[in-house]
Parts: structure tokens; sequence; C-alpha cells
């Protein structure tokens, strides 16, 4: 079931887009890596371009960054009977459509210098001044940073 985004994200992002400055979302809850591919949707659709992705985190991603890796998962999910291959889950096609930087928290420094579209900052617990300004500072302007 489809639920309307609320109109204060909505002109959020919007604002964001057409003034070319950044936007800081929390997001708090299980659901949040399905926020994370609506979020980047809107962007995409706003900016007329695919915005590339940071994805920080501490020690776990939750998932995994390998495509050919994901590919074995849903395969072995399809024959234990647990994915429906005809329905496909729209976080899965983010993954595997988006261009996604994976990073460790303790490697940031390795991304200065670049630049990307949004930003996924995973494990909250263990983010320090430093770090959030460092991978803040990697993200354009009227990009996005998910907490």
């Amino acid at each position: 079931m489809r639920k309307k985004v609320d109109s204060r994200v909505r002109t959020l992002v919007e604002n964001a887009v057409k003034t070319k400055t950044r936007c800081l979302f929390v997001l708090v809850g299980d659901r949040g890596r399905d926020q994370v591919v609506n979020l980047h949707y809107m962007v995409s659709k706003l900016s007329n371009a695919k915005p590339s992705v940071l994805w920080c985190y501490k020690k776990e991603l939750g998932f995994s960054s390998h495509r050919k890796k994901r590919m074995k998962q849903v395969k072995r999910a399809i024959q234990r009977g647990q994915h429906d291959a005809n329905v496909d889950d729209p976080f899965d096609l983010f993954i595997s459509s988006t261009n996604i930087r994976y990073c460790y928290y303790k490697d940031t420094e390795t991304v200065l210098g670049k630049t990307f579209g949004m930003c996924v900052l995973q494990d909250f617990e263990a983010l320090t001044p430093n770090l959030l300004c460092r991978v803040i500072e990697t993200v354009e302007g009227g990009g996005i940073i998910l907490m």
C-alpha cells in the first residue's frame, strides 16, 4: 500500500534542489532503508539526474554490497520459496541500479575530494562530529544527508 509523502518533506527536498543547499534527514525506525529509496527517487526526479550515493557504516552493512553475491542470495531465496520472482523489491532495484560507494566510518578520509548527490550514515551511535563534517562536505549542493 502506497502512502502519500508528507508535504513538509517534499517541500524541503524541492527547496534544497532549487537553492542548491544540502538537507539533512534523520530517519527513525526499522523501515529506514525503504525511505532511502523514496528520497533518492525524489531527488533524481527533481534534479533530472541520478545522484550517486555514499553509504557509510561502522561494522555491518546488513546486506551484501557485492552484486554477484546478492544475485546468489536472491536465487537461493527463490528456490526456498521465500522470495517471489515476479515482485521486485524496491530496495534491491535501488542497490543494483544506483552508483553506490560503500565506506567504513574509519575509512571516510578516502572519500574526501569526491562529490556525491546523497549520503547515508547508517550507524548513528558511531558518529563523531569530525566524521559527520567530513562526510557532509562530500555531498553536493541540492543533495541529501540521511541518518
